[in-house]
């Protein structure tokens, strides 16, 4: 009787020591399960936030070429259908606005989508007013719109968007470190339980390594979705570690830079990417990464241009983000950039566009007015003599009737060709009209400027366009304006110059007039 009492004890601890055993465990399966959960529910969070960030700023983007395009379109139908398809947009941008908000922000996200909605207004301000002049068909002043005011904000607006996508990205990669962290906790708590249920049984410990390899998968399942996230992100991305050695390239930025990740990871960063300043030709690449080892997060300058293997040349844009370590330490840094040549050659040509006339490459008459204005300013400085010559052809309707557009479009050609053959470079020609230019003389005497008039009006005289076995003589009334201090409005002068050339064209056209300079006033731009 006495051995079964003794054994009492013994079952006793032995059965407190399994439920002990149990308990431990069945919290630490909780913990785990807990805490996977919550890694996928932050994971998924977060490159949903990145995705959605991503599309608006797209969205943005898209909407900005649409109005670029639709302000350079001439038929109305197409440039209609680019108005809707703009507006389009905006239901996009409203379906991803929405999404996003609905997820948890933290203080900084609000406060930079605080900033973010600041800006989108303004934008959308000046979008309508560009919409306003389209639909009125008033193009020039669409496309000056964009220039002056919707361009600047636009640039404002996509700086911020890049600043939340990146801050997105960063988060992502926090949560992935978080993940990794939670990886090699949960991996000590799954060897300490392993441990214990070897001491009581072999199935609590298979219990345990079962659940250990459910966490594992699970964490590796969520790891890789975030190395796909980064690897579907458009833009390249490069992390480089604390010896500036390039530790991860994504497609993008093996595309970018024409090396792939088995050859560039391990090298450093300055012999795999040759990114230059376009304008000074030196190497950004050391300063740039010294800021973010510095622990600044510094854009790349507009002028940046990445020069890759094969020799060409890409503008890009971007920004370098350093990594921070433990105790404050930067232990290396991120650098994402994009190619923006194509942007930037469409932003060249529709500047190039919108100060010159298709048909003779002149320089049209908002950009005539800008230089006369500069012109004016710099005359009041150093009060170097100034003269603008106002020519309109005679008989050029005739030339259209008799010969055909195409050779009255010659016509016009000849007379640019002709007038910038007799003008010096520091000199402006504009076509300010269908049959009308305009000369800007710098620093040209009285006598010079007459000169050069009569010349230019004798050599249009001997231009001579055939068609349908006529031929059509050309003729020239030039007005000639001789600016002096009085004159203090760019209109002003032209119309002055428009007025003399008016009296030329009175008194039988074929002449060079000059304003009187000694009248009450001068006309007035609407004159």
């Amino acid at each position: 009787m006495k051995r079964p009492s003794a054994l009492v004890p013994v079952i006793a601890g032995f059965g407190v020591m399994l439920i002990l055993l149990a308990a431990v465990t069945a919290i630490g399966v909780t913990h785990v399960r807990t805490l996977s959960g919550q890694l996928t529910a932050i994971v998924a969070e977060r490159n949903e936030k990145a995705e959605l960030a991503t599309a608006m700023q797209a969205v943005h983007e898209a909407r900005y070429q649409s109005l670029l395009l639709a302000s350079n379109l001439a038929d109305p139908f197409a440039r209609d259908e680019e108005i809707m398809h703009f507006r389009h947009l905006a239901r996009e941008f409203i379906a991803a606005r929405s999404k996003f908000l609905a997820l948890p922000l933290t203080g900084e996200e609000r406060r930079l989508w605080g900033r973010i909605r600041e800006e989108v207004r303004g934008v959308e301000l000046g979008a309508e007013q560009v919409l306003a002049h389209l639909q009125e068909g008033r193009l020039d002043a669409a496309r000056e719109q964009i220039r002056q005011r919707l361009h600047p904000a636009q640039q404002r607006m996509m700086d911020l968007w890049a600043r939340l996508v990146t801050m997105q990205r960063a988060l992502n990669r926090g949560a992935l470190a978080e993940a990794r962290a939670a990886s090699r906790r949960a991996g000590g708590l799954t060897l300490g339980l392993s441990a214990s249920a070897c001491a009581v049984g072999l199935i609590v410990a298979m219990f345990v390594v079962r659940r250990s390899r459910d966490l594992e998968n699970a964490l590796l399942e969520e790891q890789e979705r975030a190395q796909l996230t980064l690897q579907a992100i458009g833009d390249a991305v490069i992390r480089f570690d604390e010896a500036r050695r390039i530790a991860y390239l994504n497609p993008a930025a093996e595309q970018l830079l024409g090396a792939t990740g088995t050859t560039a990871v391990g090298r450093e960063l300055e012999t795999v990417m040759h990114l230059l300043d376009k304008e000074q030709r030196h190497d950004l690449t050391p300063s740039l990464v010294a800021e973010a080892m510095a622990g600044r997060k510094t854009p790349l300058p507009s002028t940046a241009t990445l020069l890759s293997k094969p020799g060409i040349e890409q503008d890009v844009e971007g920004s370098y983000t350093p990594i921070p370590g433990t105790g404050g330490r930067i232990v290396g840094g991120v650098l994402v950039m994009r190619d923006v040549t194509e942007a930037r050659e469409m932003h060249r040509k529709l500047l190039w566009q919108a100060h010159h006339d298709a048909l003779t490459g002149l320089v049209n008459r908002p950009a005539l007015v800008d230089k006369l204005t500069q012109g004016l300013v710099s005359k009041r400085a150093t009060e170097q003599p100034l003269a603008l010559l106002y020519i309109d052809l005679d008989r050029f309707k005739p030339v259209n009737d008799t010969a055909g557009h195409a050779a009255g479009d010659e016509m016009l050609r000849q007379v640019a060709m002709l007038a910038r053959s007799r003008i010096r470079h520091s000199d402006t020609l504009a076509r300010v009209g269908g049959d009308e230019f305009a000369i800007l003389l710098n620093a040209c005497s009285k006598e010079k400027a007459l000169r050069i008039a009569e010349t230019i009006q004798s050599d249009i005289g001997a231009l001579c366009a055939h068609g349908e076995g006529q031929a059509c003589r050309l003729h020239a009334s030039i007005g000639l304006l001789h600016v002096t201090p009085q004159w203090v409005g760019a209109e002003e002068c032209l119309a002055a110059a428009r007025a003399a050339c008016d009296e030329a064209k009175r008194e039988g056209g074929g002449k060079v007039v000059a304003y009187q300079a000694d009248t009450a006033r001068p006309p007035t731009a609407n004159t």
